[in-house]
């Protein structure tokens, strides 16, 4: 391919890329899920490998510069030093994004050489990249499968293969037009053996929705969801410490009129507690008196910045009515930049660098009891992405899933939709309602089937209140989890490898 040609081609993958985050939560303009079907016939077409890297690279950032923007916005709140670092920090990540993209892409066409269709490969190759991107870089955000969550009959298919395996439903959806239109009759049975399993996957969704059952309640124990909508920026005013706080109190005090209960559960969100732990615990104790009738089964589970031997963590503290800090949990997975410094032995000498505090983070994670009533996982900020998290502390007597956050760093963006959306997939993932606690939104009620039974809206303050909602006794993914993905990759290598040998005289 000419130098030309690329100049004119690679902005057209880019805008491609793009393009194709519109039909995702908020927008929702669902056939543009065919920009990756353009995307991949060009690419998979180009006749060099050289070709192929810039295409796809310029595909894959387009898609994540147009759906992660929203982490600009961090630096706009916290401006001074940071604000020269928003356009390489909001470059970077994209970029190593795409690069992983690129090289999947790029190895697919090279073991097509060999084995295989080179569209199928693809199906494969990304869908297994995309499982390491979230295992072992930690960040499965913007994955092409989260597309099936912005429907409530489409989500129910996590509930049957997890959010990895989604990933290749979505691939298949978008490349079965590929291999329709370049082999045509040629292609009858590939065709056939791919949207069967699919086919019946949104069958089952579809039945899974229209007969789930009215969600039922303990109506023993009430939890008060407190969001007070702080702004970033005078979140962490001295000054305000004392208003911040009695704002939390007086919104804990709206839904209290019970006296039949036998648990009130009272949650702040992440860092609401402007202090430091155990440093601050009588501040602590005397907030939650404010909070908890000491002669009742009352909980204040909070978000805090805890220490110990010289460490910092990024706290969830459980505080009982008797002023006592029941349970903590730390932090297990850390946002690089925002709560600790990659590498930072060999980052140049900076201040903005030198003074940053580092946390730690936490080494388990369990379930939280509320007596002997029920037990919930906390989670913190963007652990709610992570399904291995919940596998780590899931027992029977796992109730609910609680998430604890601030998205006030990211304004009224698509970030936080974003994020409440994982919310949503790890509710109908393991049939454990979720209860999503942010400081400026979105915060709510998800049921075991993706439904928002109760929720407050960005930039808006108060408080919601429900009764303990019933989970469901098991999923299909809960009970298998990610071996459903190493299953399904080695089916499609299987038809893959068939169609190459037997039905394709030439490539």
């Amino acid at each position: 391919m000419t130098v030309n040609k690329l100049f004119i081609q690679t902005p057209i993958y880019f805008f491609l890329g793009g393009l194709a985050t519109f039909s995702l939560e908020p927008f929702k303009v669902y056939p543009l899920i065919f920009c990756f079907s353009f995307a991949i016939f060009g690419i998979c077409r180009a006749s060099s490998l050289k070709d192929t890297s810039y295409l796809s690279f310029s595909f894959a950032f387009g898609w994540f510069c147009f759906g992660l923007y929203w982490i600009s916005n961090a630096f706009l709140v916290k401006s001074g030093f940071y604000i020269f670092l928003m356009p390489f920090a909001v470059a970077l990540l994209p970029l190593i994004l795409s690069l992983i993209w690129c090289i999947a892409i790029n190895t697919a066409k090279l073991i097509s050489l060999k084995i295989g269709e080179v569209h199928i490969n693809v199906i494969i190759i990304l869908s297994i990249f995309e499982y390491f991107r979230g295992e072992l870089l930690n960040f499965p955000w913007l994955m092409p499968g989260s597309f099936f969550s912005s429907e409530e009959v489409l989500i129910q298919g996590f509930s049957f293969i997890g959010s990895y395996s989604m990933n290749v439903v979505f691939l298949i959806i978008t490349i079965l037009p590929i291999l329709i239109v370049k082999y045509k009759k040629i292609a009858i049975l590939p065709i056939i053996l791919f949207l069967t399993p699919t086919l019946f996957l949104f069958i089952k969704s579809y039945d899974r929705y229209l007969n789930k059952p009215i969600p039922t309640f303990n109506e023993s124990h009430l939890i008060n969801v407190i969001q007070p909508n702080i702004k970033q920026k005078i979140k962490w005013i001295k000054s305000l410490k004392f208003d911040h706080h009695q704002k939390l109190i007086d919104l804990s005090k709206r839904n209290q009129e019970d006296n039949h209960l036998l648990s009130i559960l009272n949650i702040w969100p992440e860092t609401a507690f402007l202090g430091l732990y155990p440093r601050d615990k009588s501040l602590l104790q005397d907030l939650s008196q404010k909070v908890l009738n000491s002669k009742k089964n009352e909980f204040l589970f909070t978000g805090s910045i805890s220490s110990h031997n010289n460490d910092y963590f990024n706290s969830g503290l459980l505080v009982n009515s008797s002023a006592q800090i029941k349970n903590i949990y730390n932090k297990n997975i850390l946002v690089p930049f925002g709560e600790f410094i990659p590498l930072r032995k060999i980052l140049p000498r900076i201040d903005f660098f030198e003074n940053k505090i580092d946390f730690s983070n936490g080494k388990e994670i369990n379930a939280l009891a509320i007596n002997d009533y029920y037990k919930f996982i906390p989670l913190i900020c963007y652990e709610i992405l992570f399904s291995n998290l919940i596998f780590k502390s899931l027992d029977h007597e796992t109730s609910i899933i609680i998430n604890i956050t601030n998205d006030a760093w990211f304004g009224n963006s698509i970030g936080p939709i974003q994020h409440f959306q994982f919310a949503k997939i790890r509710a109908v993932e393991f049939g454990i309602p979720v209860i999503r606690v942010a400081n400026t939104g979105y915060s709510g009620l998800i049921s075991p089937y993706g439904e928002v039974l109760k929720k407050l809206n960005f930039n808006e303050e108060g408080t919601i209140s429900f009764k303990l909602i019933s989970k469901l006794n098991d999923t299909i993914f809960r009970k298998y989890g990610d071996y459903l993905l190493i299953i399904l990759i080695t089916l499609i290598f299987i038809i893959n490898i068939v169609f190459k040998k037997f039905f394709l005289k030439q490539e």
